[in-house]
């Protein structure tokens, strides 16, 4: 069941990643609010839906065609 912290954290997180761009995982750590296992398993939940990506180790972004979309709004 999701909440409002749990979407709130999910905002964040793809906020940062749609502002920077590939940020590894300590950065976000560091930007975000919440617990570190909390954003872990955020990026977990929102790679899996496809909502980010996971570059190379630790290192995540948004799939280029949902930046640009965004982008254009």
């Amino acid at each position: 069941m999701r909440d409002e912290r749990t979407d709130e954290v999910e905002r964040a997180v793809l906020a940062l990643l749609d502002r920077r761009g590939p940020t590894p995982i300590d950065e976000i750590l560091a930007e975000v609010d919440g617990h570190p296992i909390e954003i872990e398993h955020t990026c977990s939940r929102l790679q899996r839906a496809g909502e980010l990506r996971s570059r190379s180790c630790g290192v995540y972004d948004r799939p280029s065609d949902d930046r640009e979309r965004r982008r254009a709004r």
